[in-house]
């Protein structure tokens, strides 16, 4: 799953609460309310004028094995559909590929931690090291049932088997022409000398990275 927030503006004055109720469907298929619908009861942002109220949405990083698919959400319970619901939505979802390449061989895990339009809703995201010949079985300790890289502790020695420079890949996923905005976590982990082990964070110099989703 990842989190994606959504935006309601109030019409009109208003006590009421408001609700988002979501669903998805494969890419181009018409949502079905009754099989998996999920509703947030929205947050109103203080100071707000109109009022502005805001709730974070989970949804699936995959659907049918897809990364790409149809978020559909629609509002309720306030503002001028107070005794109703808005008009459905729907939103290509998309993924994109982000690489970090390592010159030096010093890393053994890369890590992605974005953001869609805004820090509001963080997720993380686990690089996969191309080249590095490692499968493990959907019962095996450790399987990251959404295939995003390894989900335990990158091993020192099969890091090495991999030529320089190295690759690792990770995915962001948002609606089609949203900007995703990421930094990248770098470890050192289960080293030789274990005090060369680190942690660190590529910000691009404070300024963080960006990708328009297309």
């Amino acid at each position: 799953m990842f989190q994606l927030v959504k935006v309601w503006v109030d019409q009109a004055p208003s006590p009421q609460t408001v609700e988002v109720r979501y669903t998805w469907s494969p890419l181009g298929g018409p949502p079905n309310w009754d099989a998996h619908e999920e509703a947030e009861v929205m947050a109103v942002v203080p100071n707000s004028n109109p009022t502005t109220r805001r709730a974070v949405l989970e949804i699936p990083r995959y659907v049918d094995g897809s990364d790409h698919y149809t978020l559909h959400y629609r509002f309720g319970g306030g503002g001028e559909h107070m005794h109703g619901y808005s008009p459905i939505f729907s939103e290509e979802i998309v993924a994109r590929e982000i690489p970090y390449i390592d010159h030096e061989g010093k890393i053994t895990e890369a890590r992605v931690l974005w953001g869609v339009d805004g820090w509001i809703a963080p997720n993380w995201s686990r690089a996969l090291l191309e080249g590095l010949n490692l499968r493990l079985l959907g019962d095996s300790a450790g399987y990251d049932a959404e295939g995003e890289g390894l989900a335990d502790e990158a091993i020192y020695e099969l890091v090495q088997t991999v030529a320089l420079p190295r690759r690792y890949v990770a995915k962001v996923w948002a609606p089609r022409g949203a900007t995703v905005e990421y930094v990248f976590q770098l470890l050192r982990m289960n080293s030789p000398v274990r005090a060369e082990d680190f942690e660190r964070w590529d910000n691009n110099e404070n300024r963080n990275y960006r990708v328009t989703m297309s």
